[in-house]
Parts: structure tokens; C-alpha cells; sequence
């Protein structure tokens, strides 16, 4: 190994060193309460009809999907031709599974996306499902330079019978481990004729769980159909009430979600990797005029 080329491993295993930091994990998690949804109500079938049934009946329009992306800002190429410094983009993985659309609602369903890294194109490690009694939603950096997401989601159709109300309910965890800022957790509703929710998350949207609910045809002056408790550890409880002389419509949906955006760099650090990006492009640069003399 010739001079220049010790000085170009030095330089770049310099720069590898000062970027990478600890591991820093992010989990937004929501767990149905009692690990089940209420039994499916048919009318006139003794074996799905029981005390515990939702109060109408749920319909097959169900939708799942879990998704993941992630970017490592640090990951590059160099160009052979050119010997240009190229930014090497992260990877997608996506999971929109309805197979149990067609079946009572025992749980929430099943659907699964991940990206496992650490590998050439990302640091990280992304991963979303959608299982039998939650959903979960975690991204954890080998280094803090990068962009990554994670989403689970969860709806399903149904309708309420006139006079009757019915609890969405489960427990969502949130959390952020190896990160010197601390996690503040902040709970929000927000209601009008039609639609409500309710988030458990930190206050910079990095991790968050919300539940809700939408209806639909709502006819006037009903009032009061929403309603949700926050209970200990995190036990999230929304509540639809049909005040009506008719059934109500409507969706019950819960999403967990992870959102991480890599900081700016201090200067110094700017500063060794365009060092070290410079020297490894005039090391491919060396090598083109090189190959091309001879």
C-alpha cells in the first residue's frame, strides 16, 4: 500500500469515526385492551351474537397497510467515470395486506415492512406491522445522520345501533431511548360533527399512536357523539354514542407512526466529510487519468 492510499483509509476512517454515534431508538406501539376487538354481531346468528358485541355491526371495509422508508445522508458512491462524489439513496419497503377483510373482526389483522440494515444502503433499522392485537412501529439509527419513518395503520367500517354507544379502546406506548432530549408526551383531541381523535406522542412528532373515528350522513343537531378518557400508562378510550332514531355509520381507524429527520451536522463535522469526500474523489480521479494513460 503506497502513501497516498494510507492517508486516503486514515482520512476516510476519520471521518466514519467522528459521525457515528450511539444507537438511538424510536417506538410508537398501541395494544387493543383485553387483546381482542368485540365479537362481530350478525342478526339472527346465535353464535356471533353475544353480550360483548359491538352494538350494530362491523362490515368488511377494512384496510391495513405497514410501510417503511429510510435515507442514509452519509451513504455515497463514487462515480467510476467521473470520479464524482455520488449520495447513495435508502430503501422503501411497503406491506398492504386485506386478507382477513373477509372474516369477523378478532383482530386487527396482519401486515409487516421492514428494513433490517445496517447494509450499503442504510444505517438503519425500520420496522412496521400491523398483528393480531396491535399495531407497532419502531426505527432504530446506528447513526444519527439519517431519515427514516415507520407507519402502521388500522380501520374498519361499521354501524351503531340508534341509541346505543360503543369504546374504542387500547394502550398506546410511545418511547425514545438514546437520545439525550428528553421525551415529552402530550395527549390531543379534536372533535366536530363528523370526526374525531386522540394522540399520544412527543411534542417534535418523532413518535406518536392516535385512534379515532369518523361518520358519515351525520344529520343535523345530534350533538354529543364523541367522547374519550386518558387513563394510566397510556390507555387511550374513545367513545362514539348514537343519540339517533337510526343506525350511524362510521370507521374506527388507530395508527402508530415514527418520523426521525437527521440534525445538521455541526461545521467541524461538515468539514471532514467534504475532506473526506475530496479525497476520495481525487483518488478516483488518480485512478481514471491512470487507467486511460495506459
Amino acid at each position: 500500500m503506497n502513501t497516498f492510499s494510507k492517508f486516503l483509509l486514515s482520512a476516510v476512517s476519520c471521518v466514519v469515526t467522528t459521525v457515528v454515534q450511539a444507537d438511538t431508538t424510536y417506538s410508537a406501539d398501541f395494544t387493543l385492551q383485553d387483546n381482542t376487538l368485540p365479537r362481530l354481531r350478525i342478526e339472527g346468528s346465535p353464535v356471533w351474537t353475544r353480550p360483548d358485541s359491538l352494538p350494530g355491526e362491523w362490515s368488511y371495509g377494512q384496510r391495513i397497510d405497514a410501510t417503511v422508508n429510510s435515507r442514509d445522508l452519509l451513504s455515497s458512491t463514487v462515480n467510476p467515470a467521473t470520479g464524482a462524489l455520488e449520495q447513495t439513496w435508502g430503501q422503501q419497503n411497503h406491506s398492504d395486506n386485506n386478507h382477513r377483510a373477509g372474516g369477523p373482526p378478532f383482530s386487527m389483522g396482519e401486515s409487516h415492512a421492514n428494513i433490517p440494515g445496517p447494509n450499503d444502503w442504510s444505517h438503519t433499522i425500520s420496522t412496521a406491522s400491523v398483528a393480531l392485537t396491535g399495531l407497532q412501529a419502531d426505527v432504530t439509527l446506528t447513526d444519527r445522520y439519517a431519515n427514516a419513518d415507520a407507519h402502521a395503520t388500522w380501520s374498519r367500517d361499521f354501524s351503531l345501533d340508534a341509541h346505543s354507544s360503543f369504546t374504542f379502546s387500547g394502550l398506546a406506548t410511545v418511547g425514545i431511548t438514546g437520545d439525550s432530549n428528553p421525551l415529552s408526551a402530550a395527549t390531543t383531541f379534536d372533535s366536530n360533527d363528523s370526526f374525531a381523535s386522540l394522540t399520544l406522542g412527543d411534542l417534535f412528532g418523532r413518535v406518536r399512536t392516535t385512534i379515532g373515528a369518523d361518520i358519515w350522513g351525520i344529520g343535523p343537531g345530534l350533538g354529543n357523539i364523541f367522547s374519550y378518557s386518558v387513563g394510566p400508562g397510556g390507555l387511550l378510550a374513545l367513545t362514539v354514542t348514537n343519540n339517533s332514531e337510526s343506525s350511524l355509520r362510521g370507521t374506527f381507524n388507530a395508527g402508530s407512526y415514527v418520523a426521525v429527520s437527521a440534525p445538521i451536522p455541526e461545521p467541524e463535522t461538515w468539514l471532514l466529510l467534504l475532506t473526506g469526500a475530496g479525497i476520495v474523489g481525487v483518488a478516483a480521479r488518480k485512478r481514471h487519468a491512470s487507467l486511460v494513460r495506459s
